[in-house]
Parts: structure tokens; sequence; C-alpha cells
């Protein structure tokens, strides 16, 4: 697996390489951008012909419930399928029992509210509107306790359980680093790749120091 940083770097490497000067004052901050968003369209390709969503991609997110809700930043995938689950924690100890929520769309709140399996339970629902995130007891949105949040996020960087770009895994299967560098060089510096790396590593950089056929 790669880092956020090896990507980054990478990137910027075989941009030198292939591209005029004008470019050459690229900061890593707008490279890391374009990685994350397509990251986000390269996983919405990968899932949409049916292929199971890979364990590398899920995040775990821990946020405060809001009475006004909870912006998500989740990858926009068919039926909710980017996030695996939704549980409330009393506080936000690691020891804390928590208890997971369903998760339903807002306009079918009333109907589980009132169906049989919820008095059995703590009685507290989430719903998604517009990808913001809400905690319902009864008629009532929660803005206490905890959320831990299982998903695919858009911006892996800012999920509370991400450490940092130098030595946390970036959120992709490995085998799709090479395609998610090049969909970044084609797309946004038209940067042509004739062969395809296998990993973000310094075997990449060594090619585009020593110009040989692996970029054009």
């Amino acid at each position: 697996m790669a880092t956020l940083n090896e990507i980054a770097y990478n990137i910027k490497n075989l941009v030198s390489g292939g591209v005029a000067s004008d470019d050459s004052d690229l900061s890593l901050r707008q490279i890391k951008f374009m990685v994350h968003y397509h990251r986000a369209n390269l996983l919405i390709q990968y899932t949409d012909n049916g292929k199971k969503a890979s364990n590398a991609i899920f995040q775990v997110h821990q946020v405060k419930p809001s009475n006004a809700g909870v912006e998500l930043g989740i990858v926009g995938f068919n039926d909710n399928r980017a996030i695996r689950s939704i549980a409330y924690k009393d506080d936000s100890g690691v020891e804390s029992s928590y208890v997971p929520l369903p998760i339903v769309q807002n306009h079918d709140r009333m109907f589980v509210n009132s169906a049989r399996f919820m008095a059995s339970s703590n009685g507290k629902i989430a719903t998604l509107s517009d990808r913001m995130l809400y905690v319902w007891e009864g008629e009532s949105t929660v803005g206490d306790g905890f959320l831990e949040i299982n998903g695919v996020f858009t911006n892996p960087t800012t999920v509370s359980s991400y450490g940092s770009d130098e030595t946390t895994e970036y959120p992709i299967p490995e085998e799709l680093i090479p395609l998610l560098v090049q969909n970044v060089l084609q797309l946004e510096f038209n940067v042509m790749l004739s062969t395809n790396a296998k990993t973000a590593n310094n075997q990449v950089d060594e090619n585009a120091g020593s110009k040989e056929p692996g970029v054009q």
C-alpha cells in the first residue's frame, strides 16, 4: 500500500518530467485535492459494475450528532453503499458500548418508528437527507453522545481515525493506485504513461528522472 504523500510526490515528479515548466510550481496540496477527487470517481466506477467494495476503502469516523444534522462527506455511491454502518455511543471512550442504528431515508422514518422491532431497541434511528445525517429518538433529533460511522469518505484526510499523509495508508485498493495516478496525469495534466507502475514507489520516480520510456 502507499501513503498519500507517496502518491502525490510520484505524480509531481512525473508531471515535472512530462509537461511544460509552467506547472513546476504546482503544490502538493493541489495534487492531493486532485487525488481525492479522482479516487472518488474511480471507486464509483469500480463498484458500479457489481464488484464488492474493498475493505481497504472504508474508514471509521467519530463525530458528535447535531440537531442541525451532520454533513457526512461520503462518496456518492448508489443505495447508501458508501456507509457500512452507523453506531451510537454515549461517550467517546474506546470501551464505551455502542448500539448499531438502523439507517433509513427521512421519508421512511415514521414507518420505521412504528415498526415492531423498534420497541426492543434503544429507539434511535439514523436518517439521511441530502447527504446530511440525523439521529432521531421518537419525534426529536439527538444532539448528544457520539456517532461512529464506518464509510467511504470523499476526503480521507478529514476522517477522525486518519493519522497523517506521511504514515497512513491511503484508503484505496493497491491494484487501483496505478490507474488513479494515470487518471490524474491524463485528465489534469495531459501526461500519458506508456507503462503503468504497479505501485506508487521509487521506481516511478527513477523512470521519470532518467527519462526512460515510462513517460511520453
